[in-house]
């Protein structure tokens, strides 16, 4: 890949995780001691907060494994077929891993799974 365009990746990804890891935290106040109603809605806020929060830890540790792969020359490299994802893919979102077709592939293939 050319080295501009990993500088590019590289300014993108480092500017995510710094979002990501700067993100304040807005404590909710959520009643729990209400009526049966308040107390469904509650747990299901908590729920939520959490999911994000493990998303946006999940989202830093991808976030870290491609800045690692910038660094070692790795980068941009299907991990499926080990072809070149298409810069053009990697722009809409740099961290994904697998190129269209190994990405369609493993769709189709978790689908079927779900399934069984």
């Amino acid at each position: 890949m050319k080295k501009d365009f990993l500088l590019k990746i590289e300014k993108i990804l480092l500017d995510k995780r710094h979002e990501l890891l700067n993100k304040v935290v807005v404590p909710v106040d959520i009643d729990l001691d209400g009526d049966e109603t308040d107390e469904i809605q509650g747990n299901l806020l908590l729920a939520i907060n959490s999911k994000l929060s493990k998303m946006d830890s999940k989202n830093v540790e991808s976030i870290n494994n491609a800045l690692l792969k910038i660094k070692t020359g790795s980068f941009g490299i299907c991990e499926n077929c080990e072809e070149e994802i298409s810069e053009k893919r990697l722009l809409v979102n740099p961290i994904f891993e697998h190129c269209i077709m190994c990405a369609e592939e493993l769709e189709i293939e978790n689908k079927r799974n779900k399934r069984l």
